[in-house]
């Protein structure tokens, strides 16, 4: 009896299964090593983390707000808000201290539940020195930095203006006041000081206080008979 090729067939199976095998670790090996390049873009998704949410910056609508328009007529407003309705020229409040000014200027109540009447405060021509608390701290404030002839809404609080208290039986305690105020005059040297108080004293008065003083200054000569008796 002639024996069987056990060693050939042996063979032959494992050259069949080692031809099965090969194809399998193929597609194994590339899923294992190159299967995310070939995943389609849109699978691949994005989120926002928390960190980068909580650097948005927020910006605020009140920084570059007009003081004017944002003016709170509450207790918590403390400080003078002004609006130029038309530009000066020539000499400028502040440019140095102790100025004699001339300005004209009228006040209305800002949301009172009062109707007082302000027009005691109509001012046709107010003269005082800066620095001399002649004129109301909000008031003055408000002035710093016009020209002549200028023309200027200024919004005044309780704490700049005449406080918790009535002034005159006109103003509520605690009152926001709005003056519009015009710069009329500045003197700027001595000749032009007189000349402007002179201004405001008026020139018929001051005739009539000159002839005064001159009347006063004679009479002792006139009660004794006149000059040609001495």
């Amino acid at each position: 009896m002639t024996p069987r090729p056990l060693i050939t067939v042996a063979s032959s199976n494992n050259l069949n299964k080692i031809k099965m095998v090969k194809p399998t670790a193929l597609v194994l090996a590339l899923l294992a090593t190159g299967a995310g390049a070939f995943a389609p873009a849109s699978s691949v998704q994005r989120y926002p983390t928390k960190m980068q949410s909580s650097l948005e910056v927020v910006e605020d609508e009140t920084a570059d707000a007009d003081p004017y328009d944002a003016y709170d007529t509450s207790f918590k407003q403390k400080k003078v808000a002004t609006r130029d309705i038309k530009k000066g020229s020539g000499y400028t409040v502040g440019e140095s201290e102790g100025q004699l000014l001339k300005i004209k200027y009228s006040a209305k109540l800002m949301d009172s539940k009062y109707t007082a009447d302000l027009k005691a405060f109509n001012v046709e021509g107010m003269v005082f020195k800066t620095g001399e608390q002649r004129c109301l701290p909000g008031l003055e404030e408000g002035i710093k930095g016009m020209q002549l002839g200028g023309v200027r809404k200024i919004r005044v609080p309780p704490n700049k203006g005449y406080g918790d208290q009535w002034y005159r039986g006109i103003v509520p305690p605690s009152s926001h006041l709005e003056f519009e105020a015009e710069l009329i005059d500045i003197a700027q040297n001595p000749v032009e000081e007189f000349k402007l108080k002179l201004e405001d004293f008026g020139y018929d008065r001051a005739a009539g206080a000159t002839l005064c003083l001159a009347y006063l200054a004679v009479s002792p000569f006139i009660g004794n008979g006149g000059f040609a008796n001495n």
